[in-house]
């Protein structure tokens, strides 16, 4: 299943089963998943196939980064492969890795629209001043405070700042 071999594979089944084994396998067989892994999180980076895919899976990736087998281990074999980056950590992991985050202000601007369910002249865009303001702040955020996650309180709290008008109308309906 490793994108290095141009396996494009979207087998969700399958890749929930190289994940299980790069906790619960044997050592060879958590080598083999730690490589898989690496390059789908390389990979994520620059095919928006891979990153959707990355997201889906974004628990079970936590779960094997919290584990210090599985982590060193899943570490320890993208390092040698080229797939990590230098200063890449248990818990820094994310920062390295752009599909755990917004790419861009439209992908801010699409999330709070499906968020709020903006539709229509109340829709938001890449462009409004608020949206630009709340990038940047993720931006600094993330860049930062690499080791702590983002969470979508913490984000939803911002958004209450830049936009009362927005949180009222929600609350109100």
């Amino acid at each position: 299943m490793c994108p290095c071999r141009s396996n494009t594979s979207q087998d969700e089944e399958g890749w929930r089963h190289l994940f299980d084994r790069a906790r619960f396998g044997s050592y060879a067989e958590r080598k083999s998943a730690a490589h898989s892994i690496g390059t789908l999180l390389e990979r994520s980076n620059t095919d928006p196939n891979y990153t959707g895919l990355v997201k889906k899976f974004q628990v079970e990736l936590d779960a094997l980064m919290r584990d210090p087998r599985s982590a060193s281990q899943l570490l320890g074999v993208m390092k040698p492969h080229g797939h990590a980056r230098r200063g890449a950590a248990r818990r820094g992991y994310r920062k390295v890795y752009r599909a755990f985050s917004f790419r861009s202000r439209s992908d801010l601007a699409k999330w709070l629209n499906e968020k709020f369910n903006l539709q229509g002249k109340s829709r938001l865009t890449a462009g409004d001043k608020a949206v630009r303001k709340l990038a940047s702040w993720v931006q600094h955020r993330t860049e930062f405070q690499p080791t702590s996650k983002l969470t979508e309180k913490e984000l939803l709290h911002r958004v209450q700042k830049l936009l009362p008008q927005l949180v009222r109308e929600v609350a109100t309906h």
